[in-house]
């Protein structure tokens, strides 16, 4: 006997798992989410994720299993997305802060993947101002697929709670991310840390209900002068901020990045 399957929160649909391929060679997991920049598609997820030069992590194409039904979580369709096109990246970094910043937005040009596939999108709208003073200890998700481990029948992400470790508003060590404190696992880069904030409206303390994005989990705070026969791992993450993504994205698009507009093939 089936019973029937509910939707879920939209957030669902805005998170994929990846996994990376030379060729036909597979090579890692990690996480990902879709954001829209001015009607053209992304997959923004951790630098290292597409390119780790010493790691010799040279992957050629991102592999994502998607949901093809919102009213069927087991129905899906793999997308597949080259991160070269005649010798090009098809992705995106930080203009200013390159590769020490460890996030990217791989451009998604496949003119059938709204028809072929159910997504959710973060916007720029979407995204918390740096400047904004959190409460102390804001309570984040960080969605992802730790260790490849997930819903498999569903195809749905782990969610995993955690807190915010620094102060939002001062980059940590004049870096632009921030701490996240929880027990986190590879196969998380990249994931979305989102938030519902209390925000002030008309004088009064109002709780919104939209999902607000921070920023991209990376991966564990580098502590390697921690003395491993002593010292517990101190379970504390790096968190680039989402506020990058708009400054990474040019408005006009650049030779080498022909573009699929995502409204004009929408269903």
């Amino acid at each position: 006997m089936t019973t029937a399957i509910q939707t879920v929160d939209d957030i669902y649909f805005r998170v994929a798992k990846i996994r990376t391929f030379d060729g036909e060679l597979p090579l890692t997991n990690a996480t990902g989410f879709f954001y829209m920049h001015q009607a053209f598609l992304y997959l923004v997820t951790s630098r290292h994720v597409v390119l780790n030069e010493l790691e010799e992590h040279r992957p050629d194409r991102l592999q994502l299993s998607l949901h093809s039904n919102q009213h069927d979580l087991r129905q899906r369709a793999e997308l597949s997305i080259p991160l070269y096109k005649d010798g090009l990246p098809q992705w995106y970094q930080h203009p200013v802060h390159t590769s020490s910043a460890d996030v990217v937005a791989v451009a998604v040009n496949d003119p059938n993947v709204s028809r072929d596939h159910d997504l959710a999108t973060f916007s720029r709208q979407d995204i918390v101002d740096t400047k904004s003073v959190l409460p102390l200890g804001q309570q984040v998700h960080i969605l992802g697929f730790p260790l490849g481990f997930h819903d498999t029948v569903h195809n749905l992400p782990i969610v995993r709670n955690a807190t915010v470790a620094s102060s939002y508003s001062h980059p940590f060590k004049g870096e632009p991310y921030f701490l996240t404190d929880a027990r986190l696992h590879r196969g998380m880069s990249g994931s979305p840390v989102i938030t519902q904030l209390t925000c002030k409206q008309d004088d009064e303390l109002q709780q919104t209900t939209k999902w607000r994005l921070l920023g991209i989990h990376s991966s564990a705070l580098d502590v390697s002068d921690r003395d491993p026969e002593q010292d517990e791992k101190l379970a504390l993450n790096t968190t680039w901020y989402a506020s990058l993504l708009p400054e990474m994205i040019p408005d006009n698009i650049q030779v080498g990045h022909e573009r699929v507009n995502w409204n004009a093939t929408s269903r």
